[in-house]
């Protein structure tokens, strides 16, 4: 399946992708916080200055893709598109690729034994007998045949050409074509697995017909729903096809100041403390007086505190998100109640969790561990037992919500109707008493003991060692949950581990390994609905009886195959095809059901910028709060 957002695991510093609409302006507050003087005289309008809580490692696009990283190529790069209010808007492309349009096309093709093609259940397969494969003009698994010999037969093959605009360039001159875009598709290709594997596997060609554009082709039976994404970011062959793709990795020149088409020139970088940008002269939308400033600064200013004064005393023009200011909600509502600055306050797409270890690793020749969450009754106890609304007032200061699901409420895809989980601690009691957790001694606070529970000791203590990363606002969280739980006969024991560790690949990795119980942490949503997360060939374990290795983001073991049916169908219905939403409808739905993971707040995207800073808008699935920078001006009637 491809995606057209990456990913990611993030941690609690990091903001989530943005809200749905133009900046949110937040509510005052009463609380009285001393303050610096700010200084309120506007900044000539020929330098910008953004400062940022880290500094990436590189800006190459396949090396480093951290929220640090992808915020600077926003004023190197821009586009290939500019990711609104839940749809791709084209920016070099001339359009979005459709089946409307006919930029995207159904072809049949004919394949013979041997071909790689997709098979009907999903799975990437050699053409030989045996195989599950639908034929040209079958989308539904009940019309899927059994290859029985050596005939050649034909499939449906997904085509979409890309069309750039006419007159990009380069930052030093030389046109942008089409043979970019086939050169960063070899980069990658050349780096796998590190760029857009999934992608790449899918791929049968990726082709130029002419100088502005591109052609890609998927395997024979592959249909990909999320396609309009399925185009390269162009690299400058021009300037690096002499460098082998792996030293492109460390080559300074490709790290610390590459070619682009954006609005801004790398100058210079000084490590640890700031990166200097010139305006591009050939930028294409230079003819909108685009980009206002002449100059961009981006500084790196780890501290929140220290950010936020250099802000006041007119240091900063723009906070990113990336500086983490969660912690200080609080303090940025006083202060936009005295005109002193304007905050963004955004729910974003990132989603924390609690993923249950429903399944368990068990290594050849050793006992299988207890697992406590095998049943979802369990789990949905769980689930009635939390106190989600407190971790949402106190986190993220009430601007977040509880989730019932992995998408966001106002998302295209979203299910209101999916089951939900008000906080109710008697009922959840009720519900673990049914299922044999029993409260044998009458005080709720200390363990209840099991009794018939399937796959668990009688008279075994509900104990569970709860997992998270050692941030402040993750150990806050975590102490939530075991006070609420606590209410239910669950005694938490919190294990925090560095970021590092608690990330760890299996086998050796607790999470990933699928050595837990209880884990929190978040996913960094892609605009189509992630249901992918839970399905069966995304649980991590050895190779090739788990198809993504250690590498599966499955965690939790959860395993239904109707549910693996209706994820594969929501994501291979072809954008706008029937029964698309009605299948994300369903996944959501059986997914709230059966509870691998019980979605806890949606993360918050915050920025910071100067009253008189015009142009900064959130959006909830952007890859950057900086996603339209070369729009951003000054003005004394700011909006």
């Amino acid at each position: 399946m491809s995606v057209i957002i990456l990913l990611v695991i993030t941690s609690c510093k990091i903001g989530s992708p943005g809200g749905g609409s133009p900046l949110e302006t937040a509510a005052a507050s009463d609380a009285s916080t001393e303050i610096p003087e700010p200084n309120t005289t506007l900044v000539a309008p020929n330098l910008l200055t953004i400062c940022m809580g880290q500094e990436p490692a590189s800006l190459f696009i396949y090396g480093d893709i951290s929220r640090s990283a992808r915020n600077i190529r926003q004023a190197i790069y821009d586009g290939p598109y500019d990711l609104v209010n839940f749809d791709l808007s084209p920016v070099i492309l001339l359009e979005k690729p459709s089946l409307e349009n006919r930029a995207a096309l159904i072809e049949p093709v004919t394949v013979q034994v041997g071909n790689l093609i997709v098979t009907s259940d999903g799975k990437i397969a050699s053409l030989g007998e045996g195989v599950l494969y639908r034929p040209a003009g079958c989308s539904q698994p009940g019309c899927a045949l059994i290859y029985s010999g050596a005939a050649l037969v034909q499939l449906d093959q997904l085509v979409v050409r890309f069309r750039l605009r006419e007159g990009l360039a380069w930052s030093d001159g030389t046109p942008l074509t089409a043979d970019d875009s086939i050169y960063s598709f070899e980069v990658a290709s050349n780096l796998y697995p590190m760029a857009r594997p999934d992608l790449i596997a899918h791929t049968a060609s990726y082709n130029a017909l002419d100088a502005v554009t591109i052609e890609w082709r998927g395997l024979p039976g592959y249909m990909d729903a999320a396609f309009a994404g399925n185009f390269f970011t162009p690299l400058p062959r021009h300037a690096w096809g002499n460098i082998l793709p792996q030293d492109l990795l460390s080559n300074q020149s490709v790290t610390r100041t590459p070619l682009g088409w954006g609005p801004y020139i790398i100058e210079e970088w000084i490590a640890g403390d700031h990166l200097t940008l010139k305006k591009n002269p050939g930028y294409f939308r230079s003819g909108e007086g685009l980009p206002s400033f002449d100059s961009l600064v981006f500084r790196f200013v780890p501290d929140p505190d220290q950010a936020l004064n250099a802000l006041l005393a007119g240091e900063c023009d723009i906070l990113d998100e990336t500086i983490g200011l969660e912690a200080q909600s609080a303090r940025l509502l006083e202060l936009q109640s005295k005109g002193q600055l304007k905050a963004a306050f955004q729910t974003g797409a990132a989603w924390e969790h609690l993923e249950f270890g429903i399944q368990p690793y068990v290594s050849a020749g050793s006992e299988p561990p207890v697992a406590l969450f095998e049943m979802k009754e369990t789990r949905q106890a769980v689930a009635l037992c939390l106190d989600r609304q407190k971790l949402v007032d106190e986190l993220m200061l009430g601007q977040s919500v509880v989730p019932d699901s992995y998408i966001l409420p106002n998302h295209p895809f979203y299910n209101d109707q999916v089951r939900q989980y008000p906080y109710d601690p008697q009922a959840a009691n009720a519900l673990l008493d049914a299922v044999g957790w029993l409260d044998q001694d009458g005080d709720s606070l200390t363990p209840r003991l099991s009794q018939a529970v399937p796959g668990v000791p009688d008279g075994a203590p509900f104990q569970v060692d709860f997992l998270t990363t050692d941030e402040a606002e993750k150990l806050r969280a975590a102490e939530i949950i075991q006070a609420s739980l606590a209410q239910c006969g669950i005694q938490v024991n919190i294990q925090s581990n560095p970021w590092e560790t608690f990330y760890a690949s299996g086998p050796e990795g607790a999470l990933f390994g699928r050595h837990f119980s209880l884990a929190q942490f978040a996913w960094e949503a892609a605009l189509q609905p992630p249901c992918y997360l839970y399905t069966t060939s995304e649980i991590p374990g050895p190779y090739p009886e788990f198809p993504k290795g250690w590498g599966g983001a499955n965690a939790s073991g959860y395993s239904n195959p109707e549910y693996d049916r209706l994820c594969e169908q929501a994501s291979t219905v072809l954008s706008g095809g029937a029964g698309q939403i009605e299948a994300h409808h369903q996944a959501q739905a059986l997914f709230a059901e059966d509870l691998p993971a019980l979605p806890l707040y949606f993360r918050l995207k915050v920025a910071v910028m100067r009253p008189a800073l015009c142009g900064l808008g959130l959006d909830s699935f952007s890859d950057s709060a900086l996603w339209n920078l070369e729009s951003y001006s000054f003005g004394a009637d700011c909006p």
